[in-house]
């Protein structure tokens, strides 16, 4: 393992937070507005393995790590619908960049697991400030208590957007239990370890830290979180998504990337196709990719895919959005359905995005082509733990038989 300690140069000073006016669908047109910049940045993501301060600082001004946090802390309070169309919209430009996004977005459901203390030790002077980690258990990391505290020893893999983060979040465990360790991000050393072939400007590098101390206020039990996360939502009364489910599947939070990037690959086909070619035989010659049936006909089939899997991250994270705005809990049979649906659209979308893979033919072999990263990165997603089919396909039988 390359022991390498990356020189980070995250943004500084303090801004106000985003007008407290933004609506969704301003922050919808805005993300619209980033793709055709991500789009130009892509290949240079993948390759640097890193999107740029400039974009990052790009996600903070629009209001993004904004939508899911609570007013008193200058949030905007939308919903996990949003939080869904936005990361979807984003990695139709750069899926890496709509995954940083959608991890720290989602990360402030975590924090507001926490004593309001937390809640303002992290958020109290500087609201863009954001949280990156890992939740996994890691059952060889030490936790030994001290008075006020513990002092924790461990590392922890794909600590996705952690270039950036303030904050960290490890799982490790207290007398046989997994706990949560909320972490100042100077107290970690990164380990450069992220060359996987897709999702490379992610940043899922290795955090480890190494007899640092954490206070007691900023230490629960894993177990706890609903639990908590539902005791805490007396501190922000008018946040509906303090009600949504947690680990929430309802924002679609790696299936939205997943689904963006194959769509984006197909806009990037439909654009290009009428002046591209591919050679047409052994012996040579060319025959423009228009002109061939075959051609509409996988094009057709997998632009449909690609879709109907929007329309159904749409709907669905609609339908969890209105259950919180309710104040309706999630039924096993919504949390399975979701699950299902999660791992139904990342599968649509990697089968989409190889069949225009495919028809671009051996040009996108080339590693910047925009068709080649987008099939990587989705390639790269869908083994995610959470979008385990068959596992998903089996919870969801249970849940409606």
């Amino acid at each position: 393992m390359n022991s390498t300690v990356l020189d980070d140069q995250r943004p500084t000073g303090i801004r106000p937070a985003p007008p407290s006016t933004l609506t969704a669908e301003e922050i919808l047109a805005r993300a619209e507005a980033m793709v055709p910049r991500l789009r130009e940045r892509a290949a240079d993501v993948d390759r640097e393995r890193r999107i740029s301060d400039e974009v990052y600082r790009e996600l903070g001004d629009a209001g993004f790590f904004h939508i899911l946090k609570p007013k008193k802390y200058g949030g905007l309070e939308l919903s996990e619908h949003e939080h869904a169309k936005v990361a979807m919209t984003l990695a139709r430009g750069c899926a890496s960049t709509a995954w940083t996004f959608s991890i720290l977005s989602s990360d402030n459901m975590a924090v507001l697991a926490y004593p309001e203390e937390v809640q303002d030790e992290i958020w109290g002077e500087d609201t863009y400030k954001t949280l990156a980690g890992n939740t996994n258990l890691n059952p060889k990391a030490v936790a030994k208590k001290v008075p006020g505290g513990y002092r924790l020893t461990g590392s922890w893999g794909f600590c996705s957007g952690s270039d950036f983060s303030e904050w960290l979040i490890f799982n490790a465990p207290v007398e046989g239990e997994g706990h949560m360790f909320l972490v100042p991000r100077e107290d970690a050393e990164t380990i450069d370890d992220w060359f996987p072939t897709g999702m490379r400007g992610t940043g899922s590098r290795t955090m480890s830290v190494k007899d640092v101390f954490v206070p007691e206020h900023r230490v629960q039990a894993t177990k706890d979180t609903v639990r908590k996360l539902q005791e805490r939502r007396a501190l922000h009364p008018t946040f509906s998504t303090m009600y949504a489910t947690w680990p929430s599947n309802g924002r679609f939070p790696f299936a939205s990337c997943a689904v963006g990037a194959a769509w984006g690959a197909a806009e990037h086909f439909a654009e290009t196709v009428g002046s591209s070619t591919r050679v047409a035989n052994a012996l040579g010659g060319a025959v423009r990719l228009a002109d061939q049936d075959y051609v509409a006909s996988e094009f057709a089939q997998a632009q449909g895919d690609i879709q109907m899997a929007r329309l159904l991250i749409e709907k669905r994270s609609w339908e969890a959005s209105e259950r919180a705005r309710q104040r309706i809990e999630s039924s096993e049979e919504d949390v399975a359905r979701e699950l299902r649906d999660n791992a139904l659209v990342t599968r649509t979308a990697l089968r989409a995005v190889q069949q225009i893979f495919s028809l671009v033919g051996a040009k996108a072999g080339n590693p910047a082509h925009p068709v080649s990263i987008a099939k990587r990165d989705v390639e790269m997603i869908s083994h995610h733990v959470t979008l385990n089919w068959r596992q998903a396909a089996v919870r969801y039988l249970a849940a409606v038989s």
